[in-house]
């Protein structure tokens, strides 16, 4: 339990670590490779969840909305990780590093989770196509009932006027 006091009162420490660059002996042409790469990672993990959340806002009535969250945030912070690892050439943040993969690893072992509980819902779904989806199901259905009893008032219009 001392290691985990220690660890979080100094999360922000670096004195005990050297930057990445004075770790062993980096060319400039690997370090700014590594740099550049986890920081061109980072940016598309960022990217792609913005991409989601754009998804999620303009299509209404998303199925399984919790695990496009989940995945988002899984997402970002495997990023996150990818630009710690770029920083920590110039600051030593190891622990934080530990700490933001401690709560990506349980944020990726929930995601799993619930894809094991909503997978087999998926797969159960009907296939986006004319006429097979649920709503577009039930407003045909709707527009059938409405030119059925369209043509019943038709009818009966006729009807009464061999009456008058």
């Amino acid at each position: 339990m001392d290691q985990v006091i220690e660890f979080f009162s100094n999360l922000f420490e670096t004195t005990d670590w050297p930057p990445r660059w004075y770790c062993g002996t980096w060319t400039s042409f690997h370090g700014w490779l590594y740099i550049i790469s986890d920081i061109a990672i980072w940016l598309a993990y960022f990217i792609i969840p913005v991409i989601i959340v754009w998804f999620i806002q303009k299509k209404h009535d998303v199925p399984f909305l919790p695990v496009f969250w989940l995945f988002g945030a899984f997402i970002i912070l495997c990023g996150f990780t990818h630009l710690l690892d770029a920083l920590i050439f110039w600051w030593p943040g190891y622990r934080l590093s530990a700490l933001v993969r401690a709560i990506t690893a349980v944020i990726s072992f929930i995601t799993v989770l619930a894809l094991i509980r909503d997978l087999p819902k998926a797969l159960d779904l009907k296939p986006q196509g004319k006429g097979s989806n649920n709503q577009e199901d039930e407003l045909q259905r709707k527009l059938t009932e409405r030119d059925n009893k369209i043509a019943e008032l038709r009818k009966e219009i006729i009807n009464l006027k061999k009456r008058l």
